[in-house]
């Protein structure tokens, strides 16, 4: 039997931040929103990350519990249109629909999402 050489991987790098600089690592880690290898890469080699990171960054954390209040807000809109009678309200709520609108197209853009 002829005997195959397995290939493998090189050992990997290893990166130990200084103990007054580890609590800053992680938290700019975290911030990024990429794994610690993707955020490791960017910052030492210029190199953009990967397009689609394993987990979402703060960031994107904040703006997806946003456009879920949003939404809760326009349901309340609509419940207050249905509830109660008058054109004053019937124009103020649906002038705050469209405030709502605009702002869930500007979150969805900056997550990188078609509105």
């Amino acid at each position: 039997m002829t005997e195959k050489k397995k290939e493998t991987r090189p050992a990997p790098i290893s990166y130990r931040p200084p103990v007054h600089l580890a609590d800053e690592f992680h938290a700019r880690v975290e911030k990024s929103g990429l794994s610690y290898n993707a955020f490791i890469t960017k910052n030492v080699f210029d190199e953009p990350p990967p397009k689609q990171s394993r987990r979402p960054s703060l960031v994107e954390k904040y703006i997806a519990r946003s456009l879920g209040m949003d939404g809760r807000l326009r349901d309340i809109f609509r419940e207050i249109r249905l509830r109660c009678s008058g054109n004053d309200i019937a124009l103020l709520t649906e002038e705050g629909d469209d405030i709502l609108i605009e702002k869930r197209t500007e979150k969805m853009k900056l997550m990188g999402r078609k509105p």
